[in-house]
């Protein structure tokens, strides 16, 4: 089995990517590849967390348009912004 990380976002955590959606930088992008991700009983828009199982190939995606960028996670709140870094820089 190949490997996959897991990822897990709140339902306002999943709102940011929304309301960012192309305004800035690689959002959208990102959040069209989690949404690729989702367990089979879940849906972007539910109330709650999400855990996301991401596969190898899909996490450097998310990384390399993140690091594309000169203000990675702008507008997310410090919890986010630092979650979503610390997802890319586990990638090994």
């Amino acid at each position: 089995m190949p490997h996959a990380y897991t990822l897990t976002l709140s339902w306002p955590e999943r709102q940011a990517f929304d309301w960012l959606g192309d305004r800035y930088g690689p959002s959208e992008p990102i959040a069209a590849t989690l949404r690729g991700c989702l367990p089979d009983d879940a849906t972007w828009t539910q109330p709650g967390d999400i855990t996301f199982l991401v596969p190898e190939h899909e996490a450097w995606t998310i990384a390399e348009r993140a690091w594309k960028e000169v203000d990675t996670w702008p507008c997310f709140a410090p919890s986010l912004a630092a979650k979503m870094t610390n997802f890319t820089s586990s990638l090994v």
